[in-house]
């Protein structure tokens, strides 16, 4: 997504690209419905009864079909202005808020193991988030890198614009009043405050970089707010009294979440989809996007429905691991000992709040003391065993005893 956003050329617009979720989302559950009901005019059939027979749950999937739409525009906004790796992190706070509603709307009793893992959560994101500040204080310290300008010629940017290759050099060699070969991305076209040509270019105020770095961390933890709620809410229609097909349920979701993000499409003023159309600027990363986005999407239902949070708890521990190393390979970001630091928190409190930790990994690690263990255990249980046989024979011998009354 990140890189998505950072290609030449005019930028597509996040909402459209949000419809266009939407949409392929719908057709794939239709299709999975159709072929789950037994084909097209069952799944119409199936559709319209249930549409008649649960109205009011046809209205109350509203709620998180309006939150999922504004969480992906929220997205697409925070890894805009966010390196990918710390919006992925701050994203992780999701966790929990999660957890405050699932006690809220389930009624959920957190243990120690839970608990324990929300504070780690806590202490990896300030960790994670401590390189918000370098940042401002790095390109405070050095205007001209900051601006992307030095001397006439593009050298870097904060946002990051590729793979270690950020528009070095000028389209004709030996003359530097000459633009760049390669138009710079629209990112970076904020940065260019007296054009290519300057000798000098105006560096950005520390304000002005606070201010983006701020929207994009509003706008990730406004992200896992809303899709914390509406997991929560969706897990508690998808586990009530009635159970309805997955399917079905995304069909609803779908449908919501299409017509909200159709809203917010005509609401945008957007001056080149008159020219261009819809889908301007959409690329192989954009719908490398939008696709990801969609299975992602369906992933989190089938996980809501099916999965446990152990499963969860280690994906989304490999999912950090796995952003931090790309964004390092693909974009300009340097990790650091205080982000390890941070990052191996996140993981650890994702592990502790899922009850993931390898406790079995442990007493693997210990053969002779498990052995010992399971042999305890295992003579424990048969002089339990021996003690009861002996109290059930003993029983059986000794006579009944008599009643006073049988003698009167």
């Amino acid at each position: 997504m990140k890189l998505s956003r950072n290609v030449p050329g005019t930028p597509y617009s996040t909402r459209v690209a949000v419809l266009v979720q939407e949409g392929v989302k719908l057709l794939l559950s239709m299709g999975l419905y159709m072929h789950e009901t037994g084909g097209p005019l069952e799944a119409i059939r199936a559709i319209r009864a249930d549409l008649r027979e649960n109205a009011m749950e046809w209205v109350q999937l509203g709620i998180p079909a309006v939150l999922y739409t504004v969480q992906n525009n929220c997205l697409f906004i925070g890894l805009s202005h966010l390196d990918a790796a710390v919006a992925h992190v701050t994203y992780q706070t999701k966790i929990l808020f999660t957890a405050l509603f699932s006690i809220a709307l389930l009624g959920k009793q957190l243990g120690l193991s839970q608990w324990a893992g929300l504070s780690s959560l806590v202490l990896g994101v300030i960790s994670v988030q401590g390189i918000l500040s370098k940042l401002l204080e790095k390109y405070a310290a050095e205007p001209a890198r900051g601006s992307g300008m030095a001397g006439g010629r593009l050298l870097s940017s904060p946002y990051g614009a590729g793979p270690k290759m950020l528009f070095k050099g000028h389209g004709s060699k030996g003359h530097p009043g000459h633009p760049p070969a390669v138009p710079p991305p629209p990112l970076l076209d904020r940065q260019l405050a007296a054009g290519a040509g300057a000798p000098a270019a105006v560096p950005p105020s520390a304000h002005a970089m606070g201010s983006d770095v701020a929207l994009g961390i509003v706008a990730m933890l406004t992200a896992a707010l809303c899709t914390s709620f509406a997991s929560v809410y969706f897990e508690r229609m998808l586990k009530g009294s009635r159970k309805p097909s997955l399917w079905l349920r995304n069909i609803q979701l779908a449908i919501y979440c299409g017509l909200v993000a159709t809203a917010t499409v005509l609401q945008e003023e957007d001056a080149a989809r008159a020219s261009e159309g819809w889908l301007h600027g959409f690329g192989a990363y954009t719908w490398a996007t939008v696709m990801m986005n969609v299975a992602g999407g369906l992933l989190v239902a089938i996980t809501i429905k099916y999965a446990d949070n152990i499963v969860r708890g280690f994906a989304q521990a490999v999912a950090i691991i796995v952003s931090s190393v790309a964004s390092y390979f693909l974009f300009d970001f340097q990790i650091t000992p205080t982000f390890v630091f941070g990052v191996c928190l996140v993981g650890l409190a994702i592990l502790l709040y899922g009850n993931a930790l390898p406790i079995d990994c442990c007493t693997s690690w210990c053969p002779d003391a498990d052995a010992a263990e399971r042999k305890s255990l295992v003579g424990a249980d048969s002089a339990e065993k021996s003690s009861n046989e002996a109290h059930q024979s003993s029983s059986r011998d000794s006579p009944p005893l008599s009643r006073p009354d049988q003698h009167v």
